[in-house]
């Protein structure tokens, strides 16, 4: 947890504010990508079991090119063609699946030195999933 303020009639308090877990974001993430093709669930779930034994590594691959890279990158699953699902689930995976990456986008911004696309990502997934594409 990290500490904020909120402001109450001119005092200042102490606010505790949920960071996101990032294993469980990864774990959902993993778990969409099943459905698309190639090996981007298999990749997510590698950083996945690093976590446990090498932070460094760890947040290395996580600002990587190829989660934040352009073609070929997780965050380019997002563009993913639909692989014969019904359209609403797909739909609703691939908006959750955006709104994931938000999370964890703006996690590894809030730690500083994150892979320099990150907020262009962040900014098209939060136009995709305000306008419904």
């Amino acid at each position: 947890m990290t500490s904020g303020f909120s402001s109450d009639g001119g005092h200042n308090h102490p606010v505790k504010v949920p960071r996101v877990d990032i294993q469980s974001t990864l774990h959902r993430i993993r778990e969409l990508l099943e459905n698309h093709p190639g090996d981007s669930a298999a990749w997510v779930g590698s950083v996945i079991e690093l976590g446990g034994s090498d932070e460094a590594g760890f947040y290395r691959l996580l600002n990587s090119k190829r989660m934040w890279g352009g073609a070929g990158s997780i965050a380019n699953e997002a563009l993913a063609d639909n692989p014969g699902v019904d359209e609403w689930i797909w739909r609703s995976e691939i908006r959750e699946f955006r709104e994931l990456m938000i999370e964890l986008g703006n996690q590894l911004q809030t730690r500083g030195n994150a892979y320099p696309d990150i907020s262009s990502w962040l900014l098209a997934f939060s136009n995709w999933n305000q306008s419904e594409v």
